[in-house]
């Protein structure tokens, strides 16, 4: 159970975009206000698998009536449930992202980085000022400076 937790906490890199649906622009408010779209698009789960997580989302402040919850669970099961296949990862679509204007949570979606990493550069970022390119970003202790490299050409100053 803890891994599920944590992995909806978990926040990568490209987000791909989400199917056509009824319950794409709920899932889009409800689930993009606390973590990447990744997180739920690389994940493969039953209806009642689903159904759990974002109850457990619910709990922790995800809002929505109790018609749209079902809906996402349904839109959610349909179109990543465990016979879904795998995303396919397109670099040229990840967004770029002004460093010193993003949260903690839009850094660590595009940087590849835990959460707990991207607030340590929001925190940098306050503390110290402005960075000025990807180099700065890998003086922050604690961060990872090989996916700041290999993320590089998201970031915009």
């Amino acid at each position: 159970m803890l891994p599920l937790t944590l992995f909806f906490f978990a926040v990568s890199t490209t987000s791909p975009a989400l199917p056509p649906g009824a319950g794409k622009p709920i899932v889009e408010r409800m689930c993009s206000s606390c973590h990447a779209l990744k997180v739920v698009t690389s994940k493969r789960a039953s209806p009642e698998q689903w159904a759990q997580l974002v109850d457990q989302m619910v709990s922790r402040g995800a809002e929505g009536t109790d018609d749209e919850i079902e809906t996402v669970v349904e839109y959610l099961s349909k179109n990543f449930g465990l016979d879904s296949p795998p995303p396919a990862v397109d670099k040229s679509a990840t967004p770029l992202v002004h460093v010193n204007q993003a949260t903690a949570a839009e850094l660590s979606a595009a940087l590849d980085l835990p959460s707990a990493q991207g607030q340590a550069i929001v925190a940098y970022r306050e503390q110290n000022g402005k960075f000025k390119d990807w180099h700065d970003l890998t003086r922050v202790p604690g961060v990872d400076a090989n996916k700041i490299e290999a993320n590089k050409d998201h970031l915009i100053f």
